[in-house]
C-alpha cells in the first residue's frame, strides 16, 4: 500500500500563503546577492541554425526540443514535455496515469522511443508509457518524423523520439539539488552528482516523486434531477485511490582510455507504484474495483566508440527488462481482498548494435550497420476464483542497413538508405528510403527538402498471442510515406529566427485495430488501409530587446487520419471518418522572458475536438471530447552565490481553471500549483 501522506494545500488560504511566501523570497533577497545575478542561464543557450547541409540528414524532418523547454520540464515526465513542445498528441488517462502518443495520426505502437540507442518500446504492448519517463534522466530530446525514422529503425510509422545523454569532459565536480511541493500532496526530490577529469567522468542522478493525487472534479456521468427545476445536479467528487509513487536511479560512467576511443556504461533503474483512477460512470463504493499497478524496470547499456582517421565504429549492447504487476480487487470487510485480476508480466529485450561510418571525403560518406534484438514475454493472469491464463513467447528481430550520403555542392545533398529485417527467422520486404535537400541561395538560410520511404511494423506479441483474443494470423502493417518541406532561418543583429513548414502523406495497409467480439472479449484485426496526412509548422525567435532576453517557440499540426477499410457490415459508418482520439488541429506556444535574473514563462496548448467513436457521431456528449486550451505560467528567479546558483520558481498549471479531458471518463485536474527550489553547485 502507498503511504498515507499529509495533504498539502487543502484550502485556498494555503494556496495564497505559498504564493505570498514565494514572492517574498523572490523579491526580498539581499542586495549583495542581487549584485551577483547574471543574465538568466535559461536564455544563454539557444539553438543556432546552420546554413550548411548535413548530408546524412538530407530530406529528413527533425525536431529538437530546445534547452529552455528542457529546463522548464526538469520535474515533469516526458508526456508533459512532448505535448507542450512538439506536434505529437499525448493521450492521458488522468494525472499520474498512463500516457500514450499519437505521432502524425498513428497508433501508440507506431511511435518508437530510443534511449541512447536502446529501444524503450515494450515487446508485449509495442508502446511506451510516457508518464513514467522522467525528463530529469535525459539531456537531449529530439524527434525523427515519419519517413526520416528509417535511419533509426523500422516500424516507426509515426516517427521516433530519441532520448540522449551527454557529458562534459571539462567537469571536475558539480551537482544539482532540487526539491518541490505542490497541490494534491505532491512532493518532488531530485539530485545529481558529476565528478571526474578528462579521462573518466561519473554522473549519478536520482529522483523521488509522490502524490496523493486526490483532486476534485464535477462528474457529469452521474446526475440527480432537481424536482423543482428539472435541471441535472452533477455531484462533486474526489479522485480517490489514485496515489502514485515513483523513484529511480541513473548511473553513467564515461571512459576515455585512448585518444580515439570512448567507453560508456549506463544503468537505469526505475520503480513506479500507482493506483489507477476508476471510470466516472462507476457508482460502486470506494472499496470496489480498485486498480493497482506496480512496475520495475532495469536498463543497462554499454557502448564503445572508436574514431579513426576517416571512419567511426560504434558498438552498443543493452537490455530493457520490465516487470509489471496489475491487480483489480475489491475489499471485503472481515475477509481477504477479492482479486478479480492478478496479472504478472515480464518482458525482456536484449539489443546488440554495430555501425560504421566511413567518410570518403567531405562530400561522400557511407554508414552501414546491423542490429539484433531478442525479445521475450511471459504474461500470466491468476485470478482468485478462476483458471490461470497467459503465454510465454520469444521472438528474434534482426536488421541490416546501408546508407549513402552525397553532397553534390554546397547547395544540394541527398542520401539513399536500404534496410532489410529478419523477424522470427523470416525475411521481410525490402525497406528503402531516399531524401534530398536543396539550399538555392548561398547566403540566405532558405531550403527545400523531401523524403520518400517504405516501412513495416510487426504485430506485438500481445497482438499475436494474448489470451483471450490474440490473433496469430495478423499481417504486418505496411506504410508508404512521403515528406515535403521547406524552411528559413537567419540572424538579424542579435535576433535569431527560424520557420519550417512540412507536409506529409502516409498510406498504411493492414492497420491493426482491436475490436469487440460476440464472445465478450476484444480481438485484433487488420484494416485494409488508413491514410494519414497533414501539415506541421514550427517557428521560433530569440533575441534581446531593452535588456530583456526573449524566446518564442510555436508548433501547429493539422492531422487527418482516415479509415479507408472495407465496411464490415451494412451498418458500418466508420469508413471515411477520422480515427478516434486524434485531433484535427493542435498547437502549442512557449514564451520566455528574462531580465536581471528573473524569468517568466508562459506555455499555451490547444487541441480541437476528438471523437470517441469510429463513426464520428455527435448524438450524445460522450461521443465528442470538446476542444480545450491549456495555459501554464512559471515565474522564478536565479540568485548567483559565488560559483553556485539558487533558483526559486512558482508554477501555476491550468491557469484559467479549464475543465478538460484527453480520454473519455478520465478527469484531469483544475488549477494547481508547484513551488520548486533548485541549487546548482
Amino acid at each position: 500500500m502507498l503511504n498515507n501522506q499529509p495533504k498539502l494545500f487543502s484550502s485556498h488560504q494555503r494556496y495564497l500563503s505559498i504564493i505570498l511566501v514565494s514572492l517574498f523570497i523572490l523579491f526580498e533577497a539581499k542586495t549583495a546577492s542581487a549584485q551577483h545575478i547574471s543574465d538568466t542561464l535559461r536564455i544563454k543557450t539557444i539553438e543556432v541554425y546552420a546554413k550548411k547541409i548535413i548530408k546524412e540528414e538530407a530530406g529528413k524532418t527533425t525536431t529538437k526540443i530546445d534547452s529552455i523547454a528542457m529546463i522548464n520540464a526538469l520535474t515533469s515526465n516526458l508526456s508533459d514535455l512532448i505535448s507542450q513542445n512538439t506536434p505529437i498528441f499525448i493521450k492521458e488517462y488522468g494525472r499520474g496515469a498512463m500516457a500514450s502518443a499519437s505521432f502524425r495520426g498513428t497508433a501508440p505502437s507506431h511511435t518508437q522511443v530510443s534511449w541512447n540507442g536502446i529501444s524503450l518500446n515494450s515487446p508485449m504492448l509495442g508502446m511506451v508509457d510516457f508518464s513514467v519517463i522522467p525528463v530529469y534522466f535525459t539531456d537531449n530530446v529530439s524527434l525523427l518524423h515519419g519517413s526520416g525514422s528509417i535511419s533509426e529503425r523500422s516500424g516507426a510509422l509515426g516517427g521516433v523520439v530519441r532520448l540522449e545523454n551527454t557529458t562534459n569532459w571539462k567537469n571536475r565536480f558539480s551537482g544539482r539539488l532540487l526539491a518541490g511541493i505542490g497541490s494534491y500532496g505532491t512532493k518532488d526530490e531530485f539530485f545529481q552528482i558529476n565528478s571526474g577529469n578528462n579521462k573518466i567522468q561519473s554522473q549519478t542522478r536520482a529522483y523521488y516523486n509522490y502524490s496523493d493525487n486526490d483532486y476534485q472534479f464535477v462528474n457529469k456521468f452521474i446526475a440527480d434531477i432537481d424536482p423543482k427545476t428539472g435541471n441535472y445536479l452533477y455531484p462533486i467528487q474526489r479522485n480517490e485511490n489514485s496515489q502514485y509513487k515513483n523513484y529511480g536511479l541513473l548511473q553513467e560512467f564515461y571512459f576515455h582510455p585512448a585518444e580515439k576511443s570512448v567507453i560508456i556504461l549506463r544503468y537505469w533503474y526505475q520503480h513506479n507504484d500507482r493506483s489507477l483512477p476508476r471510470l466516472l460512470s462507476n457508482e460502486t463504493d470506494n472499496n470496489a474495483n480498485i486498480n493497482r499497478q506496480t512496475e520495475n524496470a532495469n536498463r543497462p547499456v554499454a557502448e564503445w566508440k572508436y574514431y579513426g582517421k576517416k571512419g567511426t565504429l560504434t558498438l552498443t549492447s543493452g537490455a530493457n527488462i520490465q516487470l509489471i504487476n496489475y491487480q483489480l480487487k475489491t475489499k471485503v470487510s472481515g475477509a481477504d481482498d477479492q482479486l478479480v485480476i492478478n496479472s504478472v508480466s515480464k518482458s525482456t529485450s536484449y539489443l546488440f548494435k554495430a555501425s560504421y561510418k566511413y567518410q570518403f571525403s567531405d562530400k561522400l560518406s557511407i554508414i552501414t550497420g546491423a542490429n539484433t534484438g531478442i525479445n521475450n514475454v511471459r504474461s500470466k493472469n491468476s485470478p482468485q476464483n478462476g483458471d490461470t491464463t497467459g503465454y510465454d513467447m520469444q521472438r528474434q528481430d534482426h536488421s541490416v542497413y546501408l546508407q549513402f550520403s552525397k553532397s553534390f555542392s554546397d547547395k544540394l545533398s541527398a542520401n539513399l538508405l536500404a534496410r532489410e529485417d529478419f523477424i522470427g527467422g523470416k525475411s521481410t520486404a525490402f525497406i528503402p528510403s531516399a531524401g534530398i535537400e536543396y539550399h538555392p541561395f548561398r547566403d540566405i538560410g532558405y531550403f527545400i527538402k523531401g523524403n520518400l520511404a517504405r516501412n513495416y511494423h510487426q504485430p506485438t506479441l500481445n497482438d499475436l498471442y494474448y489470451i483471450p483474443g490474440g490473433n496469430p494470423q495478423l499481417k504486418p502493417e505496411e506504410g508508404l510515406m512521403a515528406d515535403l518541406g521547406s524552411g528559413y532561418s537567419g540572424v538579424i543583429g542579435n535576433t535569431t529566427f527560424h520557420a519550417t513548414l512540412n507536409g506529409y502523406y502516409s498510406s498504411i495497409s493492414n492497420w491493426i485495430i482491436w475490436l469487440p467480439t460476440p464472445q465478450g472479449y476484444w480481438e485484433p484485426y487488420n484494416m485494409k488501409r488508413v491514410n494519414a496526412s497533414g501539415i506541421e509548422l514550427n517557428t521560433g525567435i530569440s533575441g534581446k530587446m531593452y535588456s530583456v532576453d526573449y524566446h518564442f517557440n510555436g508548433n501547429y499540426a493539422f492531422t487527418r487520419s482516415i479509415n479507408r477499410d472495407d465496411p464490415r457490415n451494412w451498418a458500418d459508418e466508420s469508413i471515411g471518418k477520422q480515427l478516434p482520439y486524434i485531433p484535427l488541429h493542435s498547437a502549442n506556444f512557449l514564451v520566455n522572458l528574462s531580465r536581471s535574473g528573473y524569468h517568466l514563462t508562459w506555455l499555451w496548448t490547444y487541441y480541437s475536438e476528438r471523437f470517441t467513436t469510429t463513426s464520428n457521431d455527435k448524438t450524445s456528449k460522450p461521443d465528442v471530447l470538446y476542444p480545450y486550451f491549456m495555459n501554464n505560467l512559471y515565474f522564478g528567479r536565479e540568485i548567483r552565490l559565488n560559483k553556485q546558483k539558487l533558483y526559486i520558481e512558482l508554477k501555476i498549471f491550468n491557469l484559467f481553471n479549464e475543465d478538460y479531458r484527453t480520454v473519455l471518463q478520465h478527469p484531469m485536474p483544475r488549477r494547481n500549483y508547484s513551488l520548486l527550489i533548485r541549487y546548482d553547485f
